[in-house]
Parts: structure tokens; C-alpha cells; sequence
């Protein structure tokens, strides 16, 4: 009865809302009707591989619309409940593509000072939402050495690779060892990113690297290159 009465009180002082328009939702669930209606799952192209074919990545969905507006606010309007909910897609396509090939999980950070600016690293949330899913717990194992220029604003993919070369390490090797990871981040585009961080990990003697992500690519256009 009174946790009932408190999730009352939580509806009528932080009305529940749609994890991707941010619209006031009517009735249960986490995305609106609408939303619901526009998000588009990549199905047969959800497993895809980067790093020149070296890593299996899962996507859960398209880039596009109230995907992009989602993850957009998740990041930019401070609204780091949003992963929770975001989460679950990353669990479900990590699990149906890549199920068996992973024993832990970790996240592409940001860098000290994004992290700073944002209050928190969306990679993390993420990554600790989907663990939660089956139970285990996302590892913090990687760091980023420097500040780097964001993704978005190169578009050149050679150019990404160069701006993200040498950005991420494993300051403690033993905790990865021999152990095979899942290794999770918001987007995917063209892959730069998280085979930078895939490589770390492996450099530092992880048996294995497969990546999952939110979002990437847009239906029914080819890939660009405008990771946030």
C-alpha cells in the first residue's frame, strides 16, 4: 500500500514521460504511441562488424527521428533517465545476436571533462542498464587519455579514425585478461569509436571484443557520418 501511494506521488510530481519525445505519457509503458510507431528496428541488419570485420557489433535501431531526438536528450538535456529505457533495446539485441560470445561488459567512456559538462557518461548508464537486465554488472575498465574533437564534427571517416587513434586505454590490464568482453556505446556510424576502444581492450589481452549500440545508420539511405 504505501509503496503504491509513493509511486502515486512520484506520477503527480514527475509525470511519467515518453523516453524519446520527452510527451506526457497517458497511459503505461515508456514511449508514446507515436514514437512507438516511428522507431525502426534494423532487424536483419542489426549485426553488423567493424574495425575492418574484426568486431561483431549488434544495433539495436535506426538513427533516425525520435531515435536521434531521444538520444539527443539523453545526452544534451541532462535527462539520463532516458538510458534506462534505452537500455533494454541494447539488452535485447546484444542478447538475440551475440548471446554466448561474452562473459562481461564495459562502455566506451567519455572523457573527464564531457562527463563533467553532462554530469554523467550516457556510455555508463547504458551499459549498467543492460548488465542489470541479466544480472551482472558493466565494468568501468577502459579510460580516455584526452579530450579529443567530438565525432560530429569530422566527416571524413579516415579523419574520424585519426582524431580517435591512441584515445582510450586499460589502465589496470589484469581486469581484463583472457576475459571476453561486451563493449557498449550510444551510437555506431561508422565504427571509429568503439573499434578504438575494442582495440584498447584487446591490446590489453582480452580474449575477445563484441560491440552493441542504441542506434545507427538511417533506413532506407546510406550511413552518414553524424555520431553525437
Amino acid at each position: 500500500m504505501v509503496k503504491k501511494l509513493f509511486g502515486t506521488v512520484l506520477d503527480l510530481l514527475f509525470p511519467p514521460r515518453c523516453a524519446f519525445c520527452g510527451r506526457l505519457l497517458e497511459g503505461s509503458g515508456d514511449v508514446c504511441p507515436a514514437c512507438e510507431r516511428d522507431i525502426t528496428f534494423r532487424g536483419e541488419d542489426a549485426l553488423t562488424n567493424i574495425g575492418e570485420g574484426r568486431y561483431p557489433c549488434a544495433v539495436a535501431l535506426y538513427y533516425d527521428g525520435p531515435v536521434r531526438e531521444g538520444i539527443r536528450g539523453l545526452k544534451f538535456g541532462k535527462k539520463s533517465w532516458r538510458a534506462a529505457v534505452f537500455a533494454r533495446y541494447i539488452a535485447q539485441v546484444a542478447a538475440e545476436r551475440l548471446g554466448g560470445t561474452f562473459d562481461a561488459v564495459t562502455y566506451v567512456p567519455v572523457s573527464a571533462r564531457r562527463s563533467f559538462q553532462r554530469g554523467f557518461d550516457q556510455a555508463r548508464l547504458l551499459a549498467e542498464g543492460a548488465a542489470g537486465i541479466w544480472g551482472a554488472r558493466a565494468e568501468s575498465v577502459l579510460k580516455k587519455c584526452r579530450h579529443n574533437r567530438a565525432q560530429s564534427s569530422l566527416q571524413d571517416p579516415e579523419e574520424r579514425r585519426r582524431n580517435i587513434r591512441r584515445v582510450y586505454a586499460v589502465p589496470y590490464p589484469e581486469r581484463v585478461r583472457g576475459r571476453r568482453f561486451l563493449l557498449i556505446d550510444d551510437v555506431c556510424t561508422t565504427g571509429s569509436t568503439l573499434s578504438a576502444a575494442a582495440d584498447a581492450l584487446l591490446a590489453a589481452g582480452a580474449a575477445s571484443v563484441v560491440c552493441a549500440a542504441l542506434a545507427g545508420g538511417h533506413r532506407g539511405a546510406a550511413e552518414r557520418t553524424d555520431k553525437i
